[in-house]
């Protein structure tokens, strides 16, 4: 029997995220895997009065948002969970694999260097500095000239060994 694979695919719900998570599971299609679609919504992004609600909401809209993205890309049919979560992105991707056992970490990259790295930050360079498993960072690059409706026509795998 075939041990089971743990694959954590960080995403951000913009147009760029069927692309992420077509070319994650494009990666392992013959394994046996099981994917955690994980969302960080930023903390600093609630300051209302009545908190647990407004987080409720916000969870269940980003779990909505995750699975419309999986049918729309044809990946409903996999074995997923789908988590939400609250702060920093970097430091919630880099603390998930320690509380579920992650084996690889799929997020993508802008590959920025330079000062566009020091004004926006990196996201994908803190957790592959830092991370207890491998990651696989898929470029992002390519598609920003692509429209939304491109992408979502658009083979993943085509992009990711031209």
């Amino acid at each position: 029997m075939e041990i089971e694979k743990k694959v954590l695919i960080g995403i951000d719900l913009n147009f760029e995220t069927p692309f992420i998570l077509r070319s994650a599971v494009s990666l392992f299609r013959e394994a046996s895997v099981k994917f955690y679609v994980l969302h960080i919504v930023p903390a600093g992004a609630f300051s209302f009065i009545n908190k647990k609600k407004m987080l409720q909401s916000k969870t269940d809209e980003a779990r909505k948002s995750v699975e419309h993205k999986l049918e729309e890309t044809g990946l409903h049919y996999l074995n997923y969970e789908i988590f939400v979560s609250f702060g920093a992105t970097a430091s919630e991707i880099l603390n998930f694999p320690k509380r579920i056992g992650i084996d690889i970490i799929a997020i993508g990259t802008h590959q920025r260097i330079g000062f566009k790295e020091f004004v926006f930050g990196s996201v994908s360079f803190a957790v592959a500095k830092n991370s207890i498993c491998p990651v696989l960072l898929i470029p992002l690059k390519n598609i920003v000239e692509s429209t939304e409706d491109e992408l979502v026509k658009d083979p993943a795998i085509s992009l990711i060994n031209p």
